[in-house]
This record gives C-alpha cells, sequence and structure tokens, in this order.
C-alpha cells in the first residue's frame, strides 16, 4: 500500500522538477543565443571585456567570502539557539533584527571600515546571515518529536546532540537559506559597490552607465545572469535534488 502512494507522488514530482529544469536550459539557451547574435552583430565591440571581467571577479570573490562567514556563524548560531531554553526568547530579537533596512545600514559599516573590501564584505554579511539563520532555526524548532526521541535514544544527548542530529537535520534548511542569501548577497555587493565606489561589478555598470543604459552594463548583466544560472543548475540544484532523497523524514 505505501508503494502504490508513495510511487505516483515520486513519479509527479520528478516529471514537474523535469519539466521545470528543462524550461529553464531552453531560456537560459534562448538569452545566449541573442547574446552570440548582438556579439557577431558587433554590438558589443566597445567594451573592455578585460575590465569587465576583473570587475567580475572583484564582486565575486567579495561575495564568497561573505557567504562563507555568513554561512558560519549563521549555522552555528541556529544550531547553539535553536534547541536551547533561550529559542522562543532570541526568536523575536533575530526577526527584529533582519527587518532592519540593509542599506540604511551601511554608513556604521563605512564609519568603521571605510570604503574598503571589507566593508563591502561585512556588510554583505549583515544580509546573507538571516535567510540562512532563520531557515535553520525554523527547521529545529518543527522537527518532529519522535525524531528528537530518536536521537536522545541513540546516545545524542547533551553536545553531541550538534554534530550527530542538528547538522544532519538542519542541512536542507541550510541549502535553501543559502540561495536566498546568495540572490541577496549580490544586491547587496553590487549595491555597495555602487555606493562606495570601489573597483568590482557594481562600479563597473556605475561607471558604463553614465551616459544611460549603454552596451558595456547590458554585457555585465548578462555575464552575471549566465554566472548565476550556472552556479543554481550546477551546485545548488544537484545538491537540493541529493538533500530531498537523503535526508527526507
Amino acid at each position: 500500500m505505501i508503494r502504490s502512494v508513495a510511487r505516483p507522488q515520486s513519479l509527479a514530482w520528478h516529471r514537474s522538477h523535469t519539466k521545470r529544469y528543462k524550461r529553464s536550459w531552453a531560456l537560459m539557451g534562448g538569452i545566449l543565443f541573442v547574446a552570440l547574435m548582438l556579439v557577431a552583430a558587433g554590438y558589443f565591440s566597445g567594451v573592455e571585456w578585460f575590465s569587465l571581467t576583473e570587475a567580475i571577479f572583484h564582486t565575486t570573490y567579495r561575495l564568497a567570502i561573505a557567504y562563507a562567514i555568513a554561512l558560519f556563524f549563521g549555522v552555528l548560531i541556529a544550531l547553539l539557539v535553536g534547541w536551547s531554553p533561550l529559542a522562543d526568547l532570541l526568536f523575536p530579537v533575530f526577526d527584529i533584527a533582519q527587518n532592519l533596512p540593509s542599506f540604511a545600514l551601511i554608513p556604521l559599516f563605512i564609519y568603521f571600515f571605510g570604503f574598503s573590501d571589507q566593508m563591502i564584505i561585512f556588510f554583505a554579511v549583515s544580509s546573507i546571515i538571516w535567510p540562512i539563520l532563520f531557515s535553520v532555526l525554523t527547521a529545529i524548532r518543527s522537527a518532529h518529536a519522535n525524531l528528537n526521541d530518536a536521537a536522545t535514544i541513540f546516545g545524542a544527548r547533551g553536545w553531541r546532540r550538534v554534530p550527530f542530529y542538528l547538522t544532519p537535520l538542519s542541512y536542507p534548511a541550510i541549502l535553501t537559506g543559502s540561495i536566498v542569501g546568495i540572490a541577496i548577497g549580490w544586491e547587496t555587493v553590487i549595491g555597495a559597490e555602487i555606493i562606495a565606489n570601489i573597483a568590482g561589478f557594481g562600479a563597473f555598470i556605475k561607471d558604463a552607465g553614465v551616459t544611460g543604459v549603454s552596451h558595456a552594463a547590458i554585457a555585465g548583466m548578462l555575464a552575471i545572469l549566465v554566472i548565476v544560472f550556472i552556479v543554481n543548475r550546477l551546485v545548488w540544484a544537484p545538491l537540493l535534488s541529493g538533500s530531498s532523497k537523503r535526508y527526507a523524514e
């Protein structure tokens, strides 16, 4: 009986996932085709590709460092708080903190770090950390009681509970929180680069768009779009698919 119910549901999910997968690749293929036609027509002939590549590199490495810091502290705080008596007390505090307007705080980061890489990175951390933190906290707090009991029975008590029960339990939530956090991180890093006028993709499109939407700005936006798509399809999608099979309750 269980197989007769689960099998159709699994097949339906697989078909839906396959359709979405094919549509996303078809859409990206269409965008790349148009981009190649524009390149062939000489539309991007005036673009300084080396400067664009360098700008995207600066933005990407800042985002990567900010994500790594946010991931470490977001998961650590969630694991320590999520199963402790302080969870009910700190949850509203975190909720208030995450709702503070991000760019309203940028003068504070400029005051402490100046117009530097460190300012952009830590400013991005302040935005990326919240989706990860809340995703993991929610996963821990909404875990079924029988899972908690089973973990206790099999010896996951005290600090052993964190690596042997809470971390595997939170893995799918870490992935979903990371996807949202990275999406916010792109916006935060690029916005900070525009405001601080520091070398990066933000400063590149700011300079390129002084006289309006230029060919260089369009080329840059297409390049970022391709990078985001590749990361989502080749990194996040396989990890999510694997976690849904391995850690499904």
